[in-house]
């Protein structure tokens, strides 16, 4: 048991304190288990801490609707979902080939949009990467007739491995 103003370690596979992962919710606007897991690793081993990083998140967001109620979109995740999957194959796969581009698209929960994208100029500033980002949440956003935000896990994960501030 820690002492007071001692941080405790919520993460023992990877040695995570709650104050880190408290701070990197914080930072980053983190709303989901598997985005502070991109961002700090924290949950990433044997999951033990799962529900540990659930209740910080709680605490600090209150706790999510339900995946299969609908929001005030009108909409559950799952049918988010089914119209993200729906419009990417209609309408953007094409271009992601074209730019050698592999997206996999992890979890929807309510307006984030969780993916990771590898190949061509992943991660890059170019602006066929950013235009191709900015299509994809437009029409993400108009299939689920909501603003949805891209998160990408990728640069989660490139925070991750920096080095410590």
């Amino acid at each position: 048991m820690p002492s007071p103003g001692e941080d405790p370690v919520v993460c023992r596979c990877f040695v995570v304190s709650e104050g880190v992962i408290r701070r990197a919710i914080d930072e980053h606007r983190l709303r989901q288990v598997e985005e502070v897991t991109a961002c700090t690793r924290a949950g990433g081993g044997c999951s033990s801490c799962y529900d540990d990083i659930q209740a910080i998140l709680d605490a600090l967001h209150g706790k999510p609707v339900p995946r299969n109620v609908p929001d005030a979109s009108g909409l559950t995740s799952a049918q988010k979902r089914a119209l993200i999957v729906k419009v990417i194959d209609q309408n953007v796969q094409a271009l992601l080939d074209l730019n050698r581009l592999q997206m996999q698209l992890v979890d929807v929960a309510a307006d984030r949009v969780l993916v990771r994208f590898s190949g061509g100029a992943t991660g890059t500033p170019a602006a066929s990467f950013l235009a191709l980002k900015r299509y994809l949440v437009k029409q993400m956003s108009d299939a689920c007739g909501q603003k949805m935000n891209l998160v990408e896990l990728n640069v989660l994960e490139s925070l991750a491995k920096a080095p410590a501030r």
